[in-house]
């Protein structure tokens, strides 16, 4: 062959080449990418059951306490009423 035409293939060859380069490049630079997100997913599904499960402490922290308030509440008005019922006696 003449030596354009050599010259036409291996220009040819290389670009394929590259273009394998590249392609195999963009491959793991998208598998890295997926398992980054993949990690990250992971992670914030941890800290969203963690933070699910501090929500149900308190509320039923916030619902005992609610209970206490009411009931302090209660026991202070019978009081106040009792004294109120001496001092009218």
């Amino acid at each position: 062959p003449p030596p354009q035409a050599e010259e036409r293939i291996l220009k040819k060859v290389r670009r394929k080449i590259r273009n394998k380069q590249s392609a195999q490049d963009s491959r793991r630079r998208k598998k890295e990418y997926l398992d980054g997100l993949e990690s990250r997913v992971a992670a914030c599904s941890a800290l969203n059951q963690e933070l699910r499960r501090k929500v149900q402490e308190l509320e039923r922290r916030n619902g005992s306490l609610l209970r206490q308030l009411q009931a302090l509440i209660k026991q202070t008005s019978n009081k106040a009423a009792q004294t109120s019922a001496c001092v009218l006696v």
